[in-house]
């Protein structure tokens, strides 16, 4: 079990942007949902080289589906959380209380186009994890979602974790969960939730990059029931 120093974050000033909504219940305390980056398209790299990126477009809140349809990130990670009992409404102007908990952002405040190749690193995330901390610091989120298996290496790295149990408590060992499929032969792709005195975070395979991935094999995953817990309580 690692054990809190305490809760003094000295040296954490900087948080990466919020790409959806404030709401009361978000605030603190909420759901946060965390990518690996913004992600550049061919047709992004392009206008940057011309000079001409825009800003990022800015969801009205997680779950809006009127919103960038094919956010694939998003989407399918609406319907993992459906599977698993959390039907998330998805019509503007009708979110409830446990819509208005969410919001996202991204480890990396930055842009590029892959996550498959070098550009980022374990080492990257590390060093350049001062954003995420700070936005983790800052709204103190119970339950912490991360798309991508290398961001949950990063906070079991023993270079951040120290630092992690600063802000959300004490930790338990991470614990691995499987599928569960009758005759099942695909790819088992794991879910890792590693339990903080203040919050739980579950790594989730990276919605987008993770070939084979059916949204049957994701629902036959059983969360622990303390992360459930953590969502309805």
């Amino acid at each position: 079990m690692v054990n809190s120093g305490g809760d003094s974050n000295s040296g954490i000033i900087s948080a990466n942007k919020v790409v959806t909504k404030d709401y009361p219940e978000n605030i603190e305390h909420g759901f946060m949902v965390c990518g690996i980056n913004y992600g550049y398209s061919v047709a992004d790299e392009k206008r940057e080289r011309a000079g001409s990126v825009g800003q990022i477009e800015q969801p009205s809140f997680f779950s809006d589906l009127s919103v960038r349809k094919t956010d694939k990130f998003r989407n399918r990670i609406i319907k993992w959380l459906k599977n698993w009992g959390f039907d998330l409404v998805t019509e503007a102007g009708k979110e409830g209380p446990l819509e208005r908990r969410f919001f996202q952002c991204n480890w990396l405040d930055t842009q590029a186009r892959s996550t498959e190749h070098d550009e980022i690193t374990l080492d990257t995330l590390v060093k350049e994890s001062d954003g995420f901390l700070g936005l983790l610091s800052q709204r103190r989120p119970s339950v912490v979602f991360l798309g991508g298996s290398i961001l949950m290496n990063a906070v079991n790295d023993k270079r951040l974790l120290p630092r992690i149990v600063n802000i959300l408590g004490e930790a338990s060992e991470e614990r691995i969960y499987l599928g569960d499929l009758p005759d099942y032969r695909g790819r088992r792709f794991r879910v890792r939730v590693r339990n903080f005195r203040n919050a739980v975070i579950i790594g989730l395979p990276h919605p987008t990059g993770s070939r084979g991935l059916s949204d049957a094999y994701m629902a036959s995953i059983k969360l622990p029931i303390y992360a459930v817990h953590r969502m309805i309580l």
